[in-house]
């Protein structure tokens, strides 16, 4: 909306100085841009054209990731947190609904996260499921924590698999989870996780 008015602004700016051109032309014939309206002109058109340009390089006007929520989609706290195995601490479920918020506003990201007491040897499986009832899109991440089967998995969306290839999200798992998660701290090892993908997000969108 702000744009559009600029733009309405300057087009009516650009026909009043016109007219003072055309009147100058028409009266005896001189070099427009020698004279006061014609310089006006050419300044307005310069203006303009700046314009255009900061406002298509803008952020609002970039293309963005493709979420998996459509243009509708409005922010409700902890719905990409699912502790079925009731081991996150309420501080713990806030610091991640906090970063989510961060990283949608920020990049259309989120990060699913999910506890449970799966147990089966198809976790990898079990996670692209959780992704897709959560409704995550092509950039987003998902993070399940196996509590009962003792395992853990991430896996990326499909947008991410060049950039982010299956062998970095084993890694990035086992780095930042590891430690914490053999010792049953599973706030810790979910946090250092998702905040080492915050940051990676920020370097990939720089």
């Amino acid at each position: 909306m702000r744009g559009i008015l600029i733009f309405v602004l300057c087009i009516a700016a650009v026909g009043a100085a016109m007219g003072g051109v055309a009147a100058g032309v028409k009266n005896k014939r001189v070099n427009i841009f020698k004279t006061q309206a014609g310089a006006w002109l050419f300044t307005i058109v310069m203006v303009i054209a700046a314009i255009g340009i900061g406002y298509a390089k803008s952020p609002a006007n970039s293309p963005a990731p493709e979420p998996g929520y459509g243009d509708s989609y409005h922010w409700e706290g902890g719905q990409f947190l699912w502790d079925n195995a009731n081991v996150l601490s309420d501080r713990t479920l806030r610091e991640l609904d906090q970063r989510n918020e961060r990283l949608w506003r920020n990049h259309s990201v989120v990060i699913g996260v999910v506890t449970c007491n799966y147990g089966g040897d198809d976790l990898y499986d079990y996670a692209l499921q959780c992704a897709e009832d959560m409704g995550l899109g092509g950039y987003d991440f998902t993070v399940v924590l196996d509590i009962s089967g003792e395992n853990y998995w991430l896996v990326q969306g499909d947008k991410l698999t060049r950039d982010f290839p299956d062998g970095d999200c084993s890694d990035y798992a086992y780095n930042y989870m590891e430690a914490s998660f053999a010792k049953g701290d599973y706030d810790r090892a979910v946090l250092s996780l998702t905040e080492a993908l915050e940051n990676w997000y920020e370097d990939y969108y720089g």
